[in-house]
């Protein structure tokens, strides 16, 4: 059966950016809309008509669509998979890659007028839908993984067991998610000590983990793991044997070395004992904890990084830290400590001027808890919390984009075996 070709972002780009400089391309000289009729002929040649056909070949529906471009072009804001959407939705999505990457993506398209049609197939056609946000929920639980979904109107899915989607990696420590579009990429420390990496795609479906350490170097005593998208870019902080270490996942999945932050950013005055990591307008921002204080860094879009600045002296002290989570909302930064034996809860924020709001007690929203774990995300704008409490909870809350909280609920675990000490959430598309 005759495919429409691969086409990868970096050419997709460059193509963009060779048109913006004047340069006419093969694709920007081809024809930019084609007829419902046109299309109908692609589809016949490309899959006998069938708008709902999976093959398994790798490219799906009427016209054959491969997931990575109906991802890339937005396809997920109608459905999973191109043969899971409608034939208008399917023909919207190649309207756009036809304009992109002209007739020669289809090599069915000679003698089908691809290439010369310029006909709106749908001239008062409806604007995709606006993707819908969801908060992605990982939790340890006896020593495995369990996932749920938050969506957009507040209503859970119940908790599943990861392990019997990406493999078995022993007794799982630290967890962390980070979201990357629609897909959810897991970072966990198998009980082998090493630091495992596996993706929840947007369909549902899980990839198998893969040994992070394998590709990024080992790390001795991993203690706890954070993760955060940066652009298509996945930043992970290691807590390794008291020091803090950072490395890249880039797009092509291929992973940079851990490098040693400290030596960049500069000696902390003691061990590290937790850290975490948030984008803020293209920027990777850390903050670690050490020697009971909040420490702030942030590493520049060139991979510089700035030397550490004392948390507590910028927006007050908050006592002895035991875990920090922090997130970024638009151009701020909001941070959450947990601290004197995880029975004091604070929030602050690092705005978008550089200046530090005063930490402030969140008693008022999760009452008198004592926490062993926080954890925090940026869901459509709006800050949602989680904290593992040591009467085997784990409390959700979320503060508006107006500044204030909804009051923290506890989640219903069921589906969650064992005692759970840690937990982490993303959010994403």
């Amino acid at each position: 059966m005759p495919r429409p070709a691969r086409t990868s972002r970096l050419t997709a780009l460059a193509t963009a950016s060779l048109a913006a400089l004047g340069v006419v391309t093969a694709a920007a000289g081809s024809a930019h809309a084609a007829s419902v009729a046109t299309w109908d002929r692609v589809a016949q040649c490309e899959s006998t008509g069938n708008w709902s056909i999976n093959t398994g070949n790798g490219y799906y529906g009427g016209l054959q669509i491969s997931l990575h471009n109906w991802r890339y072009y937005g396809g997920l804001n109608y459905a999973a998979r191109p043969d899971l959407a409608t034939k208008q939705q399917q023909i919207l999505i190649a309207e756009k890659l036809l304009a992109d990457q002209g007739a020669g993506a289809w090599s069915c398209a000679p003698g089908t007028g691809l290439a010369t049609d310029r006909t709106d197939p749908y001239p008062a056609s409806t604007p995709a839908p606006a993707p819908s946000w969801k908060a992605q929920v990982l939790v340890n639980g006896g020593g495995g993984i369990f996932h749920a979904i938050r969506d957009a109107s507040g209503n859970w899915s119940g908790f599943a067991n990861v392990a019997a989607q990406t493999g078995d990696i022993g007794p799982v420590g630290s967890v962390a998610d980070a979201g990357i579009n629609g897909d959810t990429h897991v970072v966990a420390v198998g009980g082998n000590g090493d630091i495992y990496h596996a993706v929840r795609f947007a369909d549902g479906q899980w990839g198998a983990f893969g040994d992070v350490s394998s590709q990024a170097g080992s790390l001795s005593s991993v203690t706890k793991v954070s993760a955060v998208s940066v652009g298509s870019e996945l930043n992970v902080l290691a807590v390794a044997s008291g020091r803090l270490f950072h490395t890249v996942r880039h797009a092509d999945g291929t992973w940079t070395a851990f490098g040693d932050v400290q030596s960049q950013a500069g000696l902390l005055p003691a061990a590290v004992t937790s850290a975490s990591e948030a984008s803020v307008n293209g920027q990777l921002q850390v903050v670690a904890v050490a020697g009971g204080r909040v420490y702030h860094s942030i590493r520049a879009a060139d991979g510089t990084w700035s030397a550490w600045g004392d948390v507590y002296s910028m927006a007050g002290d908050a006592g002895v830290a035991t875990d920090v989570a922090m997130a970024g909302t638009g151009a701020d930064m909001q941070i959450v400590i947990a601290s004197n034996g995880g029975t004091k809860q604070y929030h602050g924020a690092r705005l978008a001027s550089g200046q530090w709001m005063p930490l402030s007690d969140l008693a008022p929203v999760v009452g008198s808890i004592t926490t062993t774990s926080v954890s925090v995300a940026s869901v459509a704008g709006e800050l949602q919390a989680t904290f593992v409490t040591t009467d085997n909870r784990i409390l959700h809350a979320i503060r508006h984009t107006d500044g204030s909280w909804q009051n923290a609920t506890a989640i219903n675990l069921t589906g969650v075996y064992g005692n759970h000490y840690a937990a982490s959430i993303t959010g994403t598309l």
